[in-house]
């Protein structure tokens, strides 16, 4: 009877084993998904802004963009906001 139940554990511990495999497959494959959608969402957003790659390339390094002002970027941010 012990042996029984013993491997009835084993069974259900090679189940559940079985079960965070799957699960951690699955969770790799939704953080890819997930990256892949934000990756696309920020080149949107890029596009968007019809920037060259040098104005990108200034903006991204934290410097300003050329051609455009502080006030019109702040007057884009308070559209947004509304």
């Amino acid at each position: 009877m012990a042996t029984n139940k013993i491997e009835r554990i084993d069974r259900e511990i090679a189940k559940t084993r079985e079960k965070i495999a799957e699960y951690q497959e699955k969770l790799k494959a939704l953080e890819a998904q997930k990256t892949e959608a934000e990756n696309l969402e920020i080149v949107q957003m890029v596009r968007a802004m019809r920037m060259t790659p040098e104005q990108l390339s200034a903006m991204l390094s934290g410097g300003m963009v050329p051609g455009v002002s502080a006030d019109h970027t702040e007057q884009e941010d308070n559209a947004h906001e509304e």
